[in-house]
């Protein structure tokens, strides 16, 4: 690791030591202005309409604005006059986020056309003697070790940036010849490092891809290659093994009214985790939930390898159940008959084609509409031999799992370099590396 010649303190705890010729200043003196943007109004085809950045146009793994369709918004011409970036401005998130992705996001502007921008962001415009390219990197490292989160003002749920003020943080600033060497030197190195990403992205998508097709072929057409076919006579189903039989789904599952039990624990039908208890789900999400007191004499009792329907099953959320306990009623309980083996029904109400059969269903498909039993008993499914559906579901579990492993393991290696892109920027633009 190569090192400058000398060092001094920085005065700034979280980046001690820069390199003696450096100075330290707040980020407002490196910058022209910085300014919030403007919604505008719906395009309508005339020399006002302008493309609108907004958050969602973020590249911020790159740092940049994706390439893709932009959003078209009508200004005013003072608008236009005022609100417009070029190439070189900066974007910085200033409302919004949450939590998983708090504001104070910054982008460059590196496209070689002219926007302009919508009003959760505001425009920095750096002086003729800084780059551009160098602060986005800057900005970066100010995200990454949180400074941002300093600067909050939290109304409602929503994360406010008071940027005038985060602009006043103090950071090392070379001379315009050394920040243009370091925005290059950075530039290429994550390009390998983003193209590294890519490809193991590209590895992961295609593994998710393999294991959809497994289990779609498992459940609809077995595990035996050699096995003679016939046209099921059902759409989401097409051809099936010769010896399965095509049923209404009512023969096999039925709807229980059971209410719930004096000693039930009270359970969340989720998709990341399935069917667990309330207070499992909050310790796994971090998160407060406020459990039921009034109206559980009408929540629905729930046995191990019974089925809940919730609005998410028209998205894959028809979950089997491992735990007894107790679900709210706007749910519906499925207790499977004799003749099913629940572990292969789990599989197969997780498929894309009975997913889109289910969805088939619904006239409409809405935040706050539920599937009913009527919903699910209009998708015929098949019967098979009991021996059978164990193979497959045993099949399943060991081919997912090594499928999920593999995943998993290249995941870890995504984060991994993920982590090194950062520690790599951060090293670079502190100084700790020297970079000539």
């Amino acid at each position: 690791m190569k090192r400058y010649p000398e060092y001094k303190d920085s005065g700034i705890p979280w980046i001690g030591s820069i390199p003696a010729s450096w100075t330290v200043k707040k980020l407002k003196y490196s910058f022209l202005y910085h300014q919030g943007g403007a919604w505008g109004e719906e395009a309508t085809g005339d020399e006002n309409d302008r493309i609108c950045i907004r958050v969602a146009d973020f590249d911020y793994p790159r740092l940049s604005i994706a390439e893709k369709d932009y959003t078209i918004r009508n200004y005013t011409p003072s608008q236009i006059q005022k609100l417009t970036i070029f190439p070189g401005d900066l974007l910085i998130e200033k409302s919004g986020g949450g939590e998983t992705t708090p504001v104070g996001r910054v982008v460059l502007f590196d496209k070689d056309f002219q926007a302009l921008y919508a009003n959760f962001l505001e425009a920095i415009r750096v002086k003729d003697d800084h780059s551009s390219r160098f602060y986005k990197y800057i900005f970066s490292v100010l995200f990454y070790v949180g400074v941002n989160k300093l600067y909050f003002n939290q109304t409602t749920g929503i994360q406010n940036l008071n940027v005038g003020k985060y602009l006043g943080e103090k950071v090392p600033i070379p001379l315009l010849t050394q920040q243009e060497k370091i925005a290059d030197y950075l530039d290429q190195k994550t390009a390998i490092i983003d193209e590294l990403i890519s490809h193991k992205a590209e590895l992961v998508d295609l593994l998710y891809e393999k294991r959809i097709s497994i289990i779609c072929a498992a459940v609809t057409k077995g595990i035996d290659s050699t096995t003679k076919m016939k046209d099921s006579g059902v759409e989401w189903l097409g051809k099936i093994p010769a010896h399965w039989q095509v049923v209404p789904a009512k023969a096999l599952f039925s709807q229980s009214k059971e209410t719930r039990h004096d000693d039930d624990v009270q359970l969340t039908a989720s998709q990341k985790y399935g069917i667990i208890s309330q207070e499992d789900y909050m310790a796994l999400q971090s998160a407060k939930i406020v459990l039921a007191d009034k109206g559980l004499d009408d929540w629905k009792h729930v046995e191990p390898n019974d089925f809940i329907i919730s609005l998410r099953s028209f998205q894959g959320g028809l979950e089997i159940s491992y735990v007894p306990g107790c679900i709210t009623w706007h749910y519906i309980v499925l207790k499977p008959k004799d003749g099913v083996e629940p572990e292969y029904f789990k599989w197969l109400f997780k498929s894309p084609r009975y997913i889109q059969a289910l969805q088939r269903t619904a006239n409409f498909i809405r935040d706050g509409q539920d599937l009913r039993f009527s919903n699910f008993v209009q998708v015929p499914l098949p019967l098979i031999p009991k021996d059978e559906q164990k193979e497959i579901a045993e099949y399943l579990n060991r081919e997912t799992a090594r499928i999920d492993s593999i995943i998993a393991d290249v995941t870890e290696q995504i984060e991994k370099l993920k982590e090194y892109r950062q520690s790599v920027i951060s090293e670079v633009v502190t100084g700790k590396v020297a970079v000539e």
